[in-house]
């Protein structure tokens, strides 16, 4: 790149490939779990085939033990957010800022062409990259943020 020239951020330039991800059969138990050994705000959800079906959040976790139900007898096509929104690797950064202040969401998961899991951008993943603007990094980029 060239001095001046304004590199786009993506999505592939800010996602955590490293995704911790539930199946449709997981608990809520088991997902809460590991959001707090994780320390994640959300885990996708995915079916057999490593398409994305859904996002269990800390939110949807509590809203369940609100109106009392056993989160052991929950599994998690029970209390997702069906249909999340989804981005692809070559979103900018601008449009998966809009799509997490328009749906009020922390992150946001990251699928191929056939809807496949290939990652996830958390907001931290975003401020994280602002913050390094003005700093090169030489290497690969291992993603750090708990999502």
């Amino acid at each position: 790149m060239r001095e001046g020239e304004t590199r786009i951020t993506k999505a592939f330039d800010l996602m955590t490939t490293n995704v911790v991800a539930a199946r449709e059969s997981t608990t809520g138990t088991e997902i809460s779990t590991r959001l707090l050994i994780g320390e994640f705000n959300g885990v996708p959800v995915i079916d057999n085939n490593i398409r994305v079906t859904g996002i269990v959040t800390a939110a949807d976790i509590l809203r369940a033990v609100r109106q009392g139900k056993n989160l052991d007898s929950l599994r998690a096509t029970d209390i997702m957010t069906r249909n999340p929104a989804v981005v692809k690797r070559d979103t900018g950064i601008d449009e998966i800022i809009d799509v997490m202040l328009q749906k009020v969401i922390v992150l946001v998961p990251v699928v191929d062409d056939e809807n496949k899991l290939i990652g996830v951008v958390a907001r931290l993943d975003i401020l994280r990259e602002k913050l390094n603007e003005k700093f090169v990094t030489i290497g690969e980029r291992s993603g750090l943020s708990k999502t």
